[in-house]
C-alpha cells in the first residue's frame, strides 16, 4: 500500500459562495434514489465499460459512455456524451391518444469520439428503456438507442411510455437545483474517474464487467458521491449491488482548486447508509487526468498520477478506501483549469 500525506482542503470564503448552504440528508437521498431509478433504465451493454449519469435541470440530464482500457500499462479510450430530456405529457401524432410522457435521447458530438467504419474503433451503443418492467437493465426490450456512428441519423432517439411517470423520473426533490459550479463537477469526474477490474492488484481482472454510475452532490460543501451499479446475470436473472465514493474537492484563498479526497464508503454491514453493499467488488478506480479520448494514450505513470483505490473484497489486507487528489495538477492546462463561479 502506497503512503500518502492527508491535506486539508483549502475551503474559502469562494466555496461557500459557490454553495451557500450544506445539504440534508433528505435532498441528497432523493436525488440518489431519482437517479438510481434513471439509471436503471440507460444501457451501455459493453465488456468494461463505464457509464455516468448526472443531473441538469428539472428533468434534463447529461451522461458519458465510456470505454476505458487499461492494458500493456498503457490507458487509452472512447467516449459518447450524451443528453436526456424527459417531458411529462407530449403531444401525440394520433390527437385522439391521450398524452404520455416522453424522452429524447441525444448525442453531444463535442463530447462523443465518433465511430467510421471500417475502422476498429468501437461503436458505443446508449439506450433508455421504455417498458414498464425492466428484465435487465442490461438489455432493453423496448428502448430508444443511440451511437456514436459518423454519418448516420443516429445520434438522437425519442420515445414515449407511461413507465417513466410510474419511475417517478418527474418528481422533483427538494431542495436547490446544481449550480454552474456542481455541473462543472460533474462533467470533472465524468472525464477523470474510472472504474475497472483491469487496475485490480495485486491480481488483475480480465474485464467484463460493466459499470454504471450517478454523480450526485453529498451532503457537505464541496463533497459529492458517485454511487456505482455492478450488475452480475445468472440464468436469465440479474442482480445489482453497489459501491460507493465520496469524492472531496478544494478550493483556495487565490480562487483556484486545492488538493482534495477520495474515499471509498464503509460496507453497510458496519455502517448505515450511505455505504457500500457489495461483499466483493473485486475492482480499481483511478482519478486520473482527463484523456483526448480516440487520440491520445496515457502511460501508467501517468494515469496514477492522480489518486487510487483498490477494491477486492471487504476484509482484503490489499484495500485501499482512501486516497488524496491533487486537483491543481490533474486539471492544469484543461478546460477545467479553474473553478466556474470563483472570482
Amino acid at each position: 500500500m502506497r503512503m500518502r500525506i492527508r491535506v486539508f482542503l483549502g475551503l474559502g470564503l469562494a466555496g461557500f459562495a459557490l454553495q451557500a448552504s450544506a445539504r440534508s440528508p433528505a435532498e441528497v437521498a432523493c436525488d440518489e434514489a431519482k437517479l438510481g431509478r434513471l439509471v436503471h433504465r440507460v444501457a451501455f451493454d459493453f465488456s468494461s465499460s463505464n457509464l455516468f449519469v448526472w443531473p441538469v435541470a428539472g428533468n434534463h440530464f447529461s451522461g458519458l459512455a465510456v470505454l476505458p482500457r487499461f492494458s500493456s500499462g498503457i490507458r487509452n479510450e472512447w467516449q459518447m456524451g450524451f443528453d436526456l430530456l424527459l417531458d411529462p405529457g407530449s403531444d401525440r401524432l394520433n390527437p385522439r391518444r391521450p398524452l404520455l410522457p416522453q424522452a429524447v435521447l441525444a448525442r453531444n458530438d463535442l463530447l462523443t469520439t465518433p465511430f467510421k467504419p471500417p475502422t476498429e474503433d468501437p461503436r458505443i451503443d446508449v439506450s433508455l428503456e421504455l417498458a414498464r418492467e425492466v428484465i435487465d437493465p442490461q438489455a432493453p426490450t423496448q428502448g430508444i438507442v443511440i451511437n456514436n456512428q459518423a454519418g448516420r441519423p443516429t445520434g438522437s432517439a425519442s420515445g414515449a411510455g407511461r413507465a417513466l411517470a410510474v419511475d417517478g423520473l418527474f418528481d422533483r426533490c427538494p431542495g436547490e437545483e446544481p449550480s454552474p459550479f456542481d455541473l462543472q463537477v460533474f462533467e470533472i469526474l465524468s472525464r477523470t474517474l474510472r472504474i475497472s477490474e483491469a487496475l485490480l492488484r495485486p491480481f488483475p481482472g480480465q474485464g467484463g464487467d460493466r459499470f454504471k454510475a450517478i454523480v450526485f452532490r453529498d451532503v457537505e460543501r464541496l463533497s459529492y458521491r458517485v454511487k456505482v451499479y455492478l450488475y452480475s446475470t445468472i440464468e436469465g436473472e440479474y442482480s445489482e449491488s453497489t459501491v460507493q465514493l465520496r469524492i472531496r474537492f478544494g478550493l483556495n484563498g487565490g480562487g483556484g482548486w486545492a488538493a482534495g479526497g477520495i474515499e471509498s464508503l464503509p460496507w453497510c454491514d458496519q455502517t448505515s447508509p450511505p455505504c457500500t453493499n457489495l461483499l466483493n467488488p473485486g475492482i480499481g478506480a483511478v482519478v486520473a487526468p482527463p484523456i483526448f479520448a480516440g487520440h491520445e494514450v496515457q502511460t501508467q505513470t501517468q494515469y496514477l498520477s492522480g489518486a487510487f483505490l483498490n477494491i477486492p473484497f471487504e476484509t482484503s489486507p490489499d484495500n485501499i478506501l482512501t486516497d488524496d487528489v491533487p486537483w491543481p495538477e490533474l486539471l492544469r492546462g484543461t478546460a477545467w483549469e479553474r473553478p466556474v463561479g470563483v472570482p
